[in-house]
């Protein structure tokens, strides 16, 4: 027996079988995504200052992947007229271009934005004298304007919060470079880095935390023997190659951007001056638990859209359109609406993990 409406509109509701059901799935993930947006809200207006770490977000790569998702909203509209307009050429054309902007959002997230924040880390000093000292090197003669322009980048984008940060609670962050072990060793490697991302939650150094889950917590300093790190900070540069191999802090100057100093050598701290070492992961900070669950629910949509498109490329696409245009065409319109929902959701993401 035939289902009737899989191609034609219903007479009471205008709507075929696939667009009704489309609706009702589209309904169902907006719920979905509401309820996980209004926990980011809670938990973003119950924040402590200093504590809701967005502005380490790179505007410029999010604004861009918005540019990419946009115009896959024109590609997949011009594949689906191409199709009413019987051109199965202009069709197959345009989506590939949607395909192709849909995974160069998803290189961009995975090759890029998400790895880089693996092997970033924030380094808590155990006293106000050794934040000092390390900082000094990276701040110049105006120090305090500088401290203020660094909690105001990380920390406080609108710049509402700022009185007197101690420099005790202000982490300095950037990259591990290298390390010295017990036998006077420097190590330069990515330790500490993408290799062991997967561990990065026990890669840290906290006493307390360690006595008090009595050692549930790896030390990673203990196991491989370190006594000092080489951290590469993002908020000092050198100005020239000469200056970065010498490791002077002297000729260091501030950076409100995330440059790293030129080539790889970097500061060096010790095992007894670091009070905790944390890494940009959903285990150390409630911000990017947040930005990992809605940026990674929402690459899972991006890759099943991916997925369906392909699969209209395959060859038994064109003999079901061949068989059944109009029912085919309908396919490609339902696929479009849940493209554009995708591309919804992040135009929403965007300003509220990027800019607000």
């Amino acid at each position: 027996m035939e289902i009737p409406y899989n191609s034609k509109p219903r007479p009471d509701t205008g709507l075929y079988n696939g667009k009704a059901g489309i609706w009702i799935f589209l309904a169902s993930e907006i719920m979905l995504f509401g309820g996980v947006f209004s926990a980011y809200v809670l938990l973003r207006v119950g924040a402590e200052p200093g504590t809701w770490s967005m502005g380490l977000m790179n505007k410029w790569v999010g604004a861009f992947n918005t540019l990419i998702l946009i115009a896959s909203s024109a590609t997949v509209v011009l594949a689906w007229v191409s199709l009413k307009l019987k051109d199965w050429a202009g069709f197959r054309k345009w989506k590939w271009a949607t395909i192709a902007f849909a995974a160069t959002f998803l290189i961009v997230k995975w090759s890029y934005e998400w790895p880089a924040k693996f092997t970033h880390y924030d380094v808590q000093f155990t006293s106000n004298k050794t934040a000092a000292d390390v900082y000094s090197g990276f701040m110049g003669a105006d120090f305090k304007d500088a401290q203020k322009k660094i909690w105001e980048g990380r920390y406080d984008p609108h710049k509402k919060t700022f009185k007197d940060v101690d420099l005790k609670d202000m982490p300095l962050d950037g990259h591990i470079v290298g390390y010295w072990d017990m036998d006077g060793h420097h190590i330069v490697s990515s330790a500490f880095g993408l290799s062991f991302w997967s561990h990065a939650f026990a890669w840290r150094y906290d006493e307390r935390n360690v006595t008090k889950r009595k050692g549930s917590y790896r030390d990673t300093f203990m196991e491989k023997g370190i006594v000092a790190i080489e951290l590469a900070p993002t908020h000092g540069v050198w100005p020239d190659r000469k200056h970065a191999a010498s490791g002077n802090l002297q000729y260091a100057s501030a950076s409100d951007d995330h440059t790293h100093g030129v080539g790889h050598h970097g500061v060096r701290i010790e095992k007894d001056q670091i009070s905790r070492l944390s890494s940009y992961e959903p285990a150390h900070s409630t911000f990017f638990a947040t930005y990992y669950t809605l940026t990674g629910l929402h690459a899972l949509h991006v890759l099943g859209g991916i997925l369906v498109m392909l699969y209209h490329m395959l060859p038994i696409s064109r003999r079901v359109y061949e068989s059944d245009p109009e029912r085919f065409t309908n396919r490609i319109e339902i696929t479009g609406l849940f493209w554009h929902f995708v591309d919804l959701v992040w135009i929403f993401l965007f300003p509220i993990l990027y800019l607000l």
